[in-house]
C-alpha cells in the first residue's frame, strides 16, 4: 500500500533504520518549485538519500497544488514517481 501527493509516493515501511537521523522540520520533500509538508504528530528521519515519515497518529500530507490527504499512523518511506521514455530507453524522476 502507498499514498501519493503529486510526484511523492509514501510507501508503508516496517521500521526506520537505526542509522537514520531525525530532522526537525515539517518538509518531507522539497521539489524544484514546490514543497510537500506534514501536519500532525510526526517525525521525519533521513538516512543518506532516503527519507522516512513516522506518523504517531493520523497526519495530513499536503502540497499547495494537490488535495490534502490523510496518512494513518505508521512509518512511510519516500519515493519519487518515475517516468519512462521509450524512445531514449531511460527513466527519470517526475518533476511536479
Amino acid at each position: 500500500m502507498y499514498l501519493q501527493t503529486g510526484d511523492v509516493l509514501y510507501f508503508k515501511n516496517k521500521a526506520i533504520p537505526a542509522s537514520a537521523k531525525e530532522v526537525k522540520t515539517d518538509v518531507f520533500h522539497k521539489g524544484d518549485n514546490h514543497t510537500h509538508r506534514v501536519r500532525g504528530d510526526f517525525s521525519i528521519y533521513e538516512d543518506g538519500n532516503d527519507s522516512y515519515l513516522e506518523c504517531r497518529s493520523e497526519c495530513e500530507l499536503f502540497h499547495d497544488e494537490h488535495q490534502m490527504i490523510k496518512a494513518e499512523p505508521g512509518i512511510y518511506k519516500k519515493r519519487i514517481v518515475l517516468e519512462y521514455d521509450h524512445l531514449l530507453e531511460e527513466s527519470r524522476q517526475v518533476i511536479d
